[in-house]
């Protein structure tokens, strides 16, 4: 119509989020890239991460440090007038260093302990370095058949077993004895610290040596 101007209301383009991760899995030791791309008008976000934190940002990639095992997410957040918007999350295993105690790998067995040397540490394949336990707990349970089991609580504070726990290991009783360690806390190259997992030091009878009386020793992720 003449003389008068016709006004169109245009709604914004929806924004859309693509969360990129090199691996397959997230590595417990280093700080993750991930790649975060948003498209539409409003690209302004927040990046949450469950059990870790965003250390640092270059352009589209946030590399990202998580502090346990376990299962990582990655939850990225709009800023509206109305409040936050989630966008994307991406989730995958956080993958923990081969764990080495006392020169027994983790969910392996040995006829042997070796309790010189670094007894406890973990072997990462990404730096290609053995990294140190900076301090742990044992907890020992010295008879399973009474009625109530008090664990005795051991604790070092370096990647060495004390002599208290070096007694506790070289007197294990297989029917009796229970033993687990936790609160283990690695130290990795950059300075940092992270948790590991408990693990179980289960001791058997070794019946496949029929000559003599023989122990085996199992190292593996302590189930609760």
């Amino acid at each position: 119509i003449p003389g008068k101007t016709a006004v169109f209301k245009v709604r914004s383009v929806a924004s859309s989020c693509i969360i990129t991760c090199k691996e397959p899995q997230f590595l417990l030791e280093i700080n993750n890239p991930v790649v975060i791309k948003v498209k539409g008008r409003n690209q302004k976000i927040v990046v949450v991460v469950t059990d870790g934190k965003v250390m640092s940002v270059e352009g589209d990639t946030y590399f990202i440090r998580f502090t346990r095992p376990g299962q990582g997410l990655i939850s990225v957040y709009q800023d509206t007038p109305t409040g936050r918007k989630l966008l994307a999350t991406k989730s995958q295993v956080i993958k923990p260093p081969q764990v080495v105690f006392c020169g027994i790998k983790m969910d392996s067995t040995s006829k042997s302990i070796k309790l010189r040397g670094t007894n406890f540490y973990a072997y990462s394949d990404y730096y290609k370095q053995a990294m140190p336990v900076v301090s742990f707990e044992m907890y020992f349970v010295d008879d399973t058949t009474a009625k109530k089991i008090v664990p005795i609580t051991l604790k070092s504070d370096s990647c060495m077993i004390s002599a208290e726990m070096r007694k506790k290991i070289l007197n294990f009783q297989p029917r009796f004895n229970y033993m687990y360690f936790n609160n283990i806390i690695l130290g990795v190259p950059d300075g940092s610290k992270r948790i590991l997992d408990p693990i179980e030091l289960r001791v058997v009878v070794d019946t496949a040596d029929k000559e003599k009386l023989s122990l085996r020793y199992f190292v593996m992720k302590k189930k609760f």
